[in-house]
């Protein structure tokens, strides 16, 4: 990713997302980590390597790479802020707000915007937001209980939007989350069963850190867990002794050591335990290769 300076308008958003983290006490990024994997212990290997294995499948680490100008990478940010926050309005799982940006960037990576980012943009966080809750939460506010702040859309707008994404996805909404596979990795590389309140806390805050950060489908979830996981245990790792601590839990054959190294770097210089310091946003570059259709929408807005 290449350094860019932060736009007054970046970094109006990138303060309003960091403070969204800075004002979460651990209990806001706390999950238990038991309750993630439910089956029989002696499985889980074999449960999470059939998850890790359907990741190439599901468009991960594809090289994917979304186009962000000045203003939509203002609008993509002020979309994950949302997210969270709905999110913690509605108790939503953090995996919920994860799944809602893979289909924001998997939908705009095959999407061109050429008007009103940020009305257009907001359409589309709703829309995806309300497609993850129907996907995984027990209960689903209506559209207009989601939209309780910011810009408000006429439910049959939403809905449109949401068949686009729907017919955008192929209809294939399961994906896999990094939140999946913390318990295992946290557990496997702290060495403890019940590990620390404030190290899983940390991983969550971590990869939350890292989606404003980058592409979701440009790195698989399982490389996102593990890399997070190490990153909060020890923020000093080099390529040999990251592939000596992975060495030494007999990690499962899924994970490649190079692609959680890059990942681990990633999170190395988001410096996720000092997020008051605004860093550069970074943009991540054109891809001539993709195809863009051009989207319209129509009754919501001025052009």
């Amino acid at each position: 990713m290449a350094d860019e300076s932060l736009s007054p308008g970046d970094l109006f958003c990138y303060e309003d997302f960091l403070g969204e983290l800075a004002v979460a006490d651990e209990d806001d990024t706390y999950i238990d980590i038991t309750r993630t994997y439910v089956g029989d212990p002696d499985s889980e290997d074999e449960y999470l390597t059939l998850l890790a294995n359907r990741e190439p499948h599901q468009g991960f680490n594809a090289n994917e790479t979304l186009v962000l100008d000045a203003s939509f990478r203002t609008a993509r940010l002020e979309a994950i802020t949302w997210i969270l926050r709905t999110r913690k309005n509605f108790g939503f799982h953090f995996h919920t707000a994860y799944l809602s940006m893979i289909y924001f960037d998997r939908f705009l990576s095959s999407r061109f915007i050429d008007r009103n980012y940020t009305r257009v943009v907001s359409l589309i966080s709703v829309g995806c937001i309300s497609l993850a809750a129907k996907m995984e939460e027990v209960r689903v506010p209506s559209l207009p209980q989601l939209q309780t702040e910011g810009v408000t859309f006429e439910s049959t707008n939403v809905e449109r939007v949401e068949l686009g994404i729907l017919s955008t996805l192929q209809w294939r909404m399961n994906y896999a989350t990094p939140f999946a596979f913390l318990r295992y990795f946290i557990i496997k590389f702290s060495r403890q069963d019940s590990p620390p309140r404030e190290t899983v806390s940390r991983t969550v805050q971590s990869i939350l850190a890292l989606m404003r950060e980058i592409h979701l489908m440009s790195h698989r979830p399982s490389v996102i867990a593990a890399a997070a996981t190490l990153v909060v245990l020890n923020n000093s790792l080099t390529r040999t002794t990251l592939e000596t601590q992975m060495n030494s839990i007999a990690y499962p054959g899924f994970l490649n050591i190079e692609e959680v190294f890059q990942c681990y770097n990633l999170l190395q210089q988001l410096d996720v335990e000092n997020l008051h310091t605004p860093r550069n946003v970074n943009s991540a570059s054109r891809s001539n290769d993709i195809k863009r259709r051009r989207l319209q929408f129509d009754n919501d807005g001025p052009a």
